[in-house]
């Protein structure tokens, strides 16, 4: 049984004006970086214009990363959708920040309608292609 105490945290926000779509590339990569060194796992989708993240970790680490988003200049309109306690483990145990260019609005359009849980599932159900880093 695992006792590790988890939090989850998912927004969705839009790309800011003077940053194009390549910043993209510098955002997982520091991602990366950052959540396999604080424990933290997930995923991120970007469809050109709007991110959509979903993260889980310790509640410090995780914290400490949504201060980091909230504060990076790459995105505006941070709109929180989920921050609650995880139970039952993680949904993403070897995701350090998996990454999909979603072409389709199902996803987000759910993940921005605030039904984070359904959007999740929606992404584990069609198996999208995921750069999982």
């Amino acid at each position: 049984m695992n006792n590790e105490v988890l939090s989850q945290f998912a927004y969705h926000s839009t790309l800011a004006g003077g940053h194009g779509a390549t910043c993209v590339g510098a955002i997982i990569k520091a991602a990366r970086a950052f959540n396999a060194t604080h424990g933290i796992t997930g995923v991120l989708l970007f469809d050109g214009e709007r991110f959509c993240q979903y993260i889980e970790g310790a509640p410090g680490a995780l914290d400490t990363l949504v201060r980091r988003i909230r504060r990076d200049a790459r995105h505006k309109d941070v709109v929180t959708l989920l921050h609650e306690p995880l139970y039952g483990g993680r949904r993403y145990p070897s995701w350090s920040m998996a990454f999909s260019d979603v072409d389709e609005d199902a996803i987000i359009g759910q993940m921005m309608a605030s039904t984070p849980h359904a959007a999740l599932a929606l992404l584990k159900d069609r198996h999208l292609t995921l750069d999982i880093g």
